[in-house]
């Protein structure tokens, strides 16, 4: 009877062996999927520059095999897809609330396996959000190399300006002024001495009009109303027709309202440089009533440019790169309308937000 017990009790129940080896071989493949994502996860976070996209292949070769694809690639946005490309998934970074930087696309189907193993299927999107997640910190890290690049830009031409407002200006009339007081000094003469004293007070008067070009007090003061007005103000002293129309009310964050006050500086100085002579100028800024934007515009009657010709050998194109640039920073765009013989207009609309 105990022989019986034991032999009935050694016995294998039908299907526990098999059970087991199911087991065993759901917890190999556990096992792996978890070694693939490590991994692929180890090599896009330490791959730089070109080497992500060689890490990006691998981790959508993976994705591939595990959706039963023989080939899995990622295309960018932008780029066009293969017409072999049987299955695409799209690219979309862990907590972005923008859209995809790309797709996964899959070819050449290896089996029956349809990708519908809700594990297979789970390592897949873990594979898809390392991939955006690495593609997108790089497109971060490319666009804030370019704004430094743009912002150190930005800064040597300011330096460039100021240098050329001192030494156009305020060292020639210090430079005069210290030359006829030596001269009053040595002769006594009261004439030498009022005209001394004159070339000083000119020299104040050209330190504060660059001190006023660097950071206008009226723009603090009183607004980008007003701080424009009084750009406009000094061109029709110096004998333009100056037309205005300011129809903003409500004050503009800081730095739009100083982005676009330099806009407004920069087209009133290429009227000065490049319109041959005084003439008709109109400015005008305003809210566009069926948009959240804010308008700036200015005209002249000059003699003008052709489009392709960027004005008096390249200077007013730079000027217009200055307010291109200006205006890209604020997330606007500028346009430029230009004709020989028919003056030029400038308009940057950039979000009032």
């Amino acid at each position: 009877m105990e022989q019986t017990v034991l032999a009935s009790s050694a016995a294998t129940p039908p299907g526990t062996a098999g059970d087991l080896r199911r087991l065993y071989r759901e917890a190999e493949a556990r096992a792996a999927r978890l070694r693939l994502l490590v991994e692929a996860g180890r090599r896009l976070a330490g791959a730089q520059g070109p080497a992500l996209d060689g890490a990006a292949a691998g981790a959508a070769q993976a994705a591939a095999f595990l959706m039963g694809y023989a080939r899995g690639r990622v295309v960018r946005s932008g780029d066009a897809l293969d017409p072999t490309d049987c299955v695409t998934l799209a690219l979309l970074p862990p907590g972005s609330a923008g859209g995809p930087v790309g797709t996964l696309a899959l070819a050449d189907r290896l089996g029956p396996s349809d990708g519908s193993d809700a594990e297979d299927r789970a390592a897949v999107d873990v594979l898809l959000q390392l991939i955006a997640g690495a593609l997108a910190a790089r497109d971060r890290e490319e666009r804030l190399a370019g704004l430094l690049a743009e912002l150190f830009s930005a800064q040597e031409r300011e330096r460039a300006h100021v240098a050329r407002e001192l030494h156009d200006g305020v060292a020639q009339v210090a430079t005069a002024a210290l030359r006829r007081a030596e001269l009053a000094e040595a002769s006594g003469e009261p004439a030498d001495i009022a005209r001394a004293a004159e070339l000083m007070r000119t020299t104040v008067t050209e330190l504060r009009r660059v001190i006023a070009g660097m950071r206008p007090t009226a723009l603090d003061d009183l607004g980008l109303a007003a701080a424009i007005e009084r750009l406009a103000a000094d061109l029709g002293d110096e004998g333009y027709e100056v037309g205005l129309s300011l129809e903003l009310v409500s004050p503009l964050p800081l730095p739009l309202e100083a982005g676009l006050f330099r806009v407004a500086q920069e087209a009133l100085n290429n009227v000065r440089m490049h319109a041959g002579g005084p003439c008709r100028v109109d400015v005008a800024l305003w809210r566009p009533a069926d948009r959240a934007e804010v308008a700036l515009s200015v005209r002249d009657a000059g003699r003008g440019f052709a489009p392709d010709m960027g004005g008096d050998h390249g200077r007013e194109h730079l000027g217009l790169a200055f307010m291109r640039e200006r205006v890209a920073a604020l997330g606007g765009t500028l346009r430029v309308d230009a004709a020989p013989g028919a003056g030029v207009r400038v308009m940057a609309t950039v979000p009032a937000a």
